[in-house]
């Protein structure tokens, strides 16, 4: 189960008051994945956020479209997460109706707390303060992610730029 003190080490409920977290508490849902299996694809569609507690996960991108390829020798591997920093994943889902940018895949047998955008928003109404807080902290986590994403692409033109060259 996770608690309060864990909540605090969340980056996405930082700052939060501590009836902000006890309120927030009973709204997360815990969600065991085994080993092997994907817990969100690229361009599906969602309507949760997942914190990791227990085990490890890939995030990949899938690089080549529209080619009958073998999925996993396409994708590239964009980071790795433990459950040491219980970091976060999919909060495009309680933001809107967009599609996953990644896919997520346990690579250990995995615990995860979910919340869900229907949740999320009954919370919002009771806790203006809490869930501005969570929003500013999910558009700095975007924001980290689009500028990794953003250098990695231009590594990326760089080195196709280099091997037309030749």
């Amino acid at each position: 189960m996770i608690d309060e003190k864990s909540i605090k080490r969340i980056r996405l409920f930082q700052a939060l008051q501590e009836q902000d977290i006890r309120d927030l508490l009973p709204l997360l849902k815990p969600l065991s994945i085994p080993k092997g299996e994907y817990i969100l694809r690229e361009e599906s569609y969602g309507d949760t956020i997942s914190i990791l507690v227990q085990g490890k996960v890939r995030v990949t991108k899938d690089l080549v479209k529209g080619f009958d390829e073998d999925l996993a020798s396409t994708q590239k591997v964009i980071a790795t997460l433990s459950a040491d920093y219980l970091p976060t994943f999919g909060e495009n889902g309680i933001l809107g109706h967009a599609a996953r940018n990644a896919n997520v895949i346990a690579i250990e047998d995995c615990t995860l707390y979910t919340l869900n955008k229907e949740d999320f928003e009954a919370y919002a109404k009771n806790h203006y303060a809490a869930a501005f807080c969570i929003m500013q902290n999910i558009a700095m986590i975007l924001s980290e992610r689009l500028n990794s994403t953003d250098e990695n692409l231009v590594k990326l033109a760089t080195a196709l730029y280099i091997a037309v060259q030749q």
